[in-house]
């Protein structure tokens, strides 16, 4: 497995692109061998720094495993918000939201539900947990704003909650062993439920 890892750029005393420098350490690891390979000295030699320093940063794997899925839900959002203010109808910001979302469960959905290890006894360091939640928040808003800019009238949480549900079950069944028992391939699924979808809400 080869990795790249972080050169001697980044200045002594700059935390903030120390903590960029070690979430793109991990975030590499997550993406070539899954949650097992997130090893904490693998981290810190990817970001060219010790493993004392990492820890200065991220007190257990799993704060970090959430700091880098958090980073992933804020680019996630970005891309969404831009595809989401040109889309010309609905079925066009379901399809980039499923299809952005499909993405990232590859690598983070079928290790961990984020936001259940939030709820583990012990929980996350503070300043981990509230990054989570302010970009999950973020995500769901833009979402949210994109149905009714399609001119959804109704309740924006009970649409969410159909809608989200549906997107992470269409990721989960086409990026782990159930895709193997379906027919239907990813382009013709997420379509239809775009369509389906749109016609129940009363926004095609």
């Amino acid at each position: 497995m080869s990795r790249t890892t972080a050169t001697n750029a980044t200045r002594w005393g700059d935390r903030d692109q120390r903590r960029i420098d070690i979430l793109l350490a991990g975030e590499e690891l997550l993406r070539d061998g899954g949650y097992a390979a997130l090893r904490m000295r693998d981290v810190a030699d990817g970001a060219g720094i010790s493993l004392g320093t990492v820890y200065t940063y991220f007190a257990t794997k799993e704060d970090l495993f959430i700091g880098i899925f958090a980073e992933n839900v804020v680019r996630l959002t970005g891309k969404l918000r831009r595809q989401i203010e040109t889309a010309s109808d609905f079925a066009e910001v379901f399809i980039a939201t499923a299809t952005q979302y499909r993405e990232q469960y590859q690598v983070f959905g079928r290790q961990f539900d984020a936001l259940g290890l939030v709820q583990e006894s012990g929980g996350l360091q503070p300043a981990v947990e509230q990054r989570l939640r302010a970009a999950t928040a973020d995500l769901v808003a833009t979402l949210g704003r994109g149905l009714i800019d399609q001119g959804y009238e109704g309740d924006v949480g009970l649409a969410m909650t159909l809608l989200w549900s549906t997107v992470t079950g269409l990721a989960n069944h086409y990026t782990t062993a159930r895709q193997e028992f379906l027919t239907v391939p990813w382009e013709d699924a997420v379509a239809f439920a775009a369509e389906s979808l749109g016609r129940s809400l009363d926004v095609n």
